[in-house]
Formats: C-alpha cells, sequence, structure tokens
C-alpha cells in the first residue's frame, strides 16, 4: 500500500469536532458582509413594478435604483442577476448612497469568483464608511483584521468597529465582544464582551445571540452551559445564522447540551451550508463521501466540496483531492488532484503538503523533485508525524546523491 493510500485511509473516519474548539470559528465568520438591507426590505414579485422601478431608476432616482438592485441580486420579481445588481448600486453608489456604496462592496466581497474583488470592495466600504453607514464600518474594519483588501492594521480595524459601535449597530457590538473575548488584537475584557454581547442580544442581533451561546459552551465570561448553548444558537438559527445552526449541528451530532439525533444533525448542517457556512459544507462532503448515518454519495459530496473550495477551504480541496487523484466515485483526474493539493498546500493544510510531497518524491503527476518533496514534509511536519517520510526520504537523497559521483 502506497504510504499516501495509507494516510488517506487513516483519514477516511472523520476526526471528532470537538464543540469547545469548533465554536470560536463562529465569532468573526458571521460578522463580515453586512448588507445595509435585509432580502425581507425587497418587494415581493407580485408588488414590484418591474417597469415603473426601471424608470424611476433611469430618471435619477436613488432608492429605486438601490430597489432595483436589490431586487436583481435577490431575485425578487426579476430574474436574479448579479451583474445587473452590481450595475444599479453602483449607479446609486455613484450618487453617493452609502447604503448602496455598501453593498456594491459587499457583492465584490461574497460574490462569486467572476466578480469577487477585495480591494474593489475596500474602496466602496471605505466610501460607505465615511459617510457613516454602520454595516460598512463593520466590514471595513474586519477587512483591516484580517489583512483582506486592505494592509492588515488591527488599530484601523479597532477604530472603525468602535465607530459602529458607538452608535449601537448590534453587529458592531457583537463583533467588539468577540474581539474581547478572544482577547484578539485588543486586551482580554470578558466583563466588557460580556456586557456588549447581551446589550446587542437586547437589539435582537442574531450574530450576538450566536456569540453568547458560544460564550455558555466555552464559558467565556459566564459558567459553562451547554444547554443554555444550546438555547441561544436555537434562536439565532431561527433567525437564519449560519454558524449557530453549524453549531447545532455538531451538538445533535455529538450529544452534547442535546440528545443525539444524527438526523437533526444532518437537517442543520445542510441548512448551514445552503447559507453559506464553509465548515458546514465541508462536513458535508465528508458526510455523503464515508456514508456517516446516510448512503455514500460522491455526487453529492463533490458537490459540498466545492462550494466549500469556492470559499477558500483548504481541507475540502485535500479531500476532493484524493477523490480525484483514487478516482473513487468520479473519474481520476492527477493533474485536477495535483492543482487542488498544491493550492491547499499554499494555504498550509498540513495533509495537502503531504500528499503533494509523496507526488513529488515519486514522480507521479509532477517531475519528481526530491529537494520539493523535503520541502513539502517538513512544512506538514509543524502539524503531522513525517519522521519515517523525511527518513525514508533522506536515505533516497542520499542514494541518488552518491548514484551522481560514480
Amino acid at each position: 500500500m502506497s504510504c499516501l493510500t495509507f494516510l488517506r485511509r487513516i483519514r477516511s473516519v472523520r476526526k471528532e469536532l470537538l464543540l469547545i474548539a469548533l465554536l470560536i470559528t463562529i465569532g468573526h465568520t458571521d460578522f463580515a458582509a453586512a448588507q445595509s438591507l435585509a432580502p425581507a426590505s425587497v418587494q415581493k414579485s407580485s408588488e414590484l413594478d418591474l417597469k415603473g422601478l426601471t424608470k424611476k431608476a433611469d430618471s435619477g432616482s436613488t432608492e429605486s435604483q438601490f430597489q432595483l438592485a436589490l431586487a436583481y441580486q435577490f431575485g425578487k420579481g426579476v430574474n436574479k442577476d448579479i451583474f445587473e445588481a452590481i450595475k444599479w448600486y453602483r449607479v446609486a453608489a455613484n450618487h453617493g448612497d452609502p447604503a448602496a456604496q455598501n453593498n456594491l462592496g459587499y457583492l465584490y466581497q461574497t460574490g462569486p469568483k467572476t466578480v469577487r474583488d477585495l480591494t474593489e470592495a475596500s474602496k466602496w466600504y471605505m466610501r460607505a464608511a465615511s459617510y457613516g453607514n454602520p454595516a460598512a464600518q463593520v466590514n471595513l474594519g474586519l477587512l483591516y483584521l484580517r489583512g483582506e483588501g486592505v494592509k492588515k492594521s488591527p488599530e484601523d480595524a479597532l477604530r472603525w468597529i468602535n465607530r459602529a459601535a458607538e452608535t449601537e449597530y448590534p453587529t458592531a457590538m457583537a463583533a467588539l465582544a468577540s474581539l474581547y473575548a478572544t482577547g484578539q488584537d485588543v486586551p482580554q475584557d470578558l466583563d466588557k464582551a460580556v456586557k456588549l454581547v447581551h446589550k446587542a442580544v437586547k437589539k435582537h442581533s442574531p450574530e450576538a445571540q450566536a456569540l453568547l451561546g458560544v460564550f455558555y459552551a466555552r464559558g467565556l465570561g459566564v459558567p459553562t452551559n451547554l444547554p443554555e448553548a444550546a438555547k441561544c444558537f436555537k434562536k439565532a438559527a431561527e433567525a437564519g445564522n449560519a454558524g449557530a445552526q453549524y453549531a447545532l449541528g455538531v451538538m445533535y451530532e455529538k450529544g452534547q447540551g442535546l440528545k443525539q439525533d444524527s438526523a437533526e444533525a444532518l437537517r442543520h448542517y445542510r441548512l448551514a451550508a445552503e447559507n453559506g457556512s464553509t465548515q458546514a459544507q465541508s462536513v458535508l462532503g465528508e458526510i455523503y463521501e464515508l456514508g456517516q448515518n446516510v448512503q455514500i454519495d460522491y455526487q453529492e459530496s463533490v458537490a459540498w466540496y466545492r462550494r466549500a473550495i469556492d470559499q477558500g477551504d483548504a481541507h475540502s480541496a485535500t479531500r476532493l483531492a484524493a477523490l480525484l487523484y483514487h478516482g473513487q466515485g468520479v473519474d481520476r483526474d492527477v493533474q485536477e488532484a495535483v492543482k487542488l493539493w498544491s493550492w491547499a498546500a499554499d494555504k498550509g493544510d498540513a495533509y495537502a503538503q503531504f500528499d503533494l510531497a509523496q507526488m513529488y518524491a515519486s514522480g507521479t503527476g509532477v517531475s519528481r523533485d526530491l529537494i520539493k518533496a523535503q520541502s513539502l514534509f517538513t512544512q506538514a511536519g509543524k502539524t503531522i508525524d513525517v519522521s519515517k517520510q523525511l527518513s525514508e526520504l533522506s536515505s533516497t537523497m542520499s542514494e541518488a546523491s552518491l548514484a551522481e559521483t560514480r
């Protein structure tokens, strides 16, 4: 058995999702890319006068331009069309509408690959934030926090998020609470975190409700209480919060704070995945790949892996690459496997680094390159044990070097 095949079999049993380690990922992901108006504000299809709205938009009505963009974005009364949405948001944004500027930035940040442009997103967020739009201030702050589309700057991140929080914008208060709870880029202050999250919860913020669930799950500023955490997650999940839906999936799957229920776990994972949770998409990929309480369905698995990959998930890329390499449930495609492993390895996935190192060591799908293999094994070794592989590779390199001198 090849070492790559052996490693994949080791990984074929999905590793335990430890709730305590997992839930902190909810913190920042749900605070990014807030829109100025929710989809519910779009007129119902039966009420949308497309001809009249377009006429008003063409005549220069910024409000009509914004509503038309929103309708195209969500397919309310018209066929969903991201490019038409961008067009009308841009028209309104150029007329100085901060909400349109924020939503234009939102589409450039979260839209499909064909339109995604973080630098462009940051530009429009900056314009809207400067006009005092709190959603844009939070979005811009989070870009600064991660260094996406702008140079990473915790100071600028806190400045913009604080400005939004001063207006009692719930998402901003929840984002600040998350930062103070984790001590990320600010001194940890659990009392301040708890006060902020409760204040945001009173304003009916699903993000804050989900974060309060995290606090109860991890004992951050409050006593650890998994049943109470589940209650918080349920409230946030009912409001459509993907992070809370994912957390409930984990709790149902593991029987932590809730009675174990595989069907409910799957339902919540699917809800979260449909609402954009990368973690849930990746988990669904593994569930259908491995047949965990469902029939094995490689087509479904690959579809979820690809959706997660589109959002930058390296773990999903590594698993899909293994399926493609082995031709398991899909047509064998070594070249695409190499591309996916290379991408995931560059993003720091240790298993992708390991598998790619195997490819370079054997010359499978790539030109044999022992130096490259050694480098990749060394990178993977920061996370997993590769001492055997490095030892074997060292012997191979020594033999190759000796052969060259003869």
